[in-house]
């Protein structure tokens, strides 16, 4: 059984995806949040932050545009090695759109595989988008949640100002709501509403309807809520927070009471204006919110107060400020942290700690262990060609091809605990590479090339083979050799000259 290892109804102000990394799986009942849209427009909020070591944002500017040459390759090759579908669809993002959206799916991929692991077996997650990039996201949800987990495209429909002169109003949001497994809370009889006011009893009386002879009349608690959400208007006036893209409280509130219990605990890993929060403490819930502004805590406390925006910056000026926002925590019964809380489950991340060059939470590992694709596909390249400079040898076919159409994949799939290890990669062919897939033996491989035709020199490919078996194993256990280090600097300089191609 999952052990928590952080307080109840605590605020953390920092980058939430160290936050989810030091959560210990499976803890969380509910996610619901409201990330970033990819809008390209830059939103109000605190002072420059912290993210991987790296300060991201200018006073007083939090960045909801997103740029490729900022993406960590770390993430793109973790997850190209544990979840090759996400990496297409980032691929696909990338060649359809262009590579700001790419680069926001790598920045909300890492973080949504670390909620999935988070949540509880009977947890969910509701996911708010807009049109920017919804339909990607939906795509990446599926790749990580899996799409059989999909449970709803919840519409949220509202009205305002703002009229395009060639176009419909866009005028709703997107939530995608995701179970962890097939056994999940849903309350529907808590999210009921009135029905319609020209509502009839249904009766089925043909012997081919689908309930023969039943009669279906109004519930007295109403009907359960369809996918599209109305009647739930925007906060205008002083209702508002003056927190960017503040969404109305019913929203939260009916999400917080579909899909979980009193007593559950409710995550918001971008808590914003603290609606998540405010829903959760209404309906008897406990909560974890995360926020990277450096005043979240000043945000959360006077939303908790039921404070307007003009008397919340009143108390800014307050020479007592932190005492003040001490003693309304206490008051609150709620925490809060700038420090991450620390794994205690002994188990793995589901996106990598990042540092300047290598995963740095890793350090315990051997050098050889750090060796990026790039690295390892130049030692593989020497190593599966005939003589030094001729084309590569495909280990599944016997095919010989220029390096750039080959493809680094795994000896043991991964789902049989094949590592990211040299030791455990092989050059491919992309057709080969097609066949593998992530759930195959390079033997099976091979078995399947035989029957189809396509092994075209089995000799040459069990040679490149061995041939990679002996070039890895000298790399773990020679590494300081002169001969592995010139083979490896030789490595990463050709690896530096194809990224700066790409």
């Amino acid at each position: 059984m999952a052990v928590q290892n952080f307080p109840d109804n605590i605020l953390y102000e920092l980058d939430n995806l160290d936050v989810l990394r030091g959560m210990n799986s499976a803890t969380v009942d509910l996610i619901a949040t409201d990330p970033p849209f990819n809008t390209q427009r830059n939103r109000s909020g605190a002072a420059g932050f912290y993210v991987d070591n790296w300060k991201w944002g200018d006073a007083g500017i939090l960045p909801d545009q997103w740029a490729w040459n900022e993406v960590h390759p770390v993430w793109l090759e973790q997850i190209k090695d544990d979840n090759p579908a996400l990496a297409d669809v980032i691929h696909a993002a990338r060649t359809a759109h262009d590579d700001g959206i790419a680069a926001f799916l790598c920045f909300l991929s890492v973080r949504l595989m670390e909620c999935n692991r988070v949540l509880k077996p009977t947890g969910s997650i509701y996911l708010h988008c807009d049109h920017a990039a919804n339909g990607y996201i939906r795509m990446a949800m599926d790749a990580i949640f899996g799409p059989k987990n999909f449970r709803n495209e919840i519409v949220w429909c509202y009205s305002g100002g703002g009229q395009p002169k060639k176009d419909f109003p866009r005028k709703h949001d997107t939530i995608f709501r995701y179970s962890k497994t097939a056994d999940y809370v849903f309350n529907p009889d808590d999210v009921r509403v009135p029905y319609d006011s020209d509502y009839k009893a249904t009766m089925f009386t043909g012997e081919d309807t689908r309930a023969p002879g039943r009669t279906y009349t109004r519930n007295p608690k109403g009907k359960v809520v369809e996918d599209w959400w109305r009647n739930i208007p925007r906060p205008y006036g002083d209702k508002r927070t003056n927190s960017p893209d503040e969404k109305p409280l019913a929203l939260y509130e009916r999400i917080v009471l579909a899909s979980s219990k009193p007593g559950d605990l409710v995550l918001d890993p971008f808590a914003g204006c603290a609606t998540t929060i405010m829903a959760a403490r209404k309906h008897g819930r406990r909560w974890v919110g995360v926020d990277r502004r450096i005043d979240a805590r000043f945000h959360v406390v006077c939303r908790m107060a039921g404070m307007k925006a003009a008397d919340a910056e009143k108390i800014r000026e307050r020479p007592d400020l932190a005492d003040w926002l001490n003693d309304q925590l206490a008051k609150y019964d709620a925490h809060y942290s700038t420090d991450a809380p620390q794994r205690t489950d002994e188990g793995e991340n589901a996106a990598p700690e990042l540092g300047p060059v290598y995963m740095l939470s890793r350090a315990q590992q051997q050098p050889w262990q750090r060796l990026r694709h790039s690295e390892m596909r130049g030692i593989l390249q020497r190593a599966q060609a005939n003589t030094p400079g001729t084309r590569v040898v495909c280990a599944g076919c016997g095919r010989e091809l220029e390096e750039p159409f080959m493809e680094l994949d795994h000896v043991t799939p991964k789902k049989d605990n094949g590592e990211n290890y040299i030791t455990n990669r092989i050059l491919l062919c992309g057709p080969c590479n097609g066949k593998k897939k992530a759930d195959r033996t390079l033997s099976g491989l091979h078995r399947e090339n035989k029957r189809d035709g396509w092994m075209l020199d089995e000799p040459k490919a069990q040679s490149a083979m061995a041939a990679v078996r002996r070039a890895s194993a000298r790399v773990r256990d020679a590494w300081n050799s002169p001969d592995v280090q010139d083979m490896v600097a030789a490595a990463r300089g050709e690896g530096a000259r194809r990224m700066e191609l790409a």
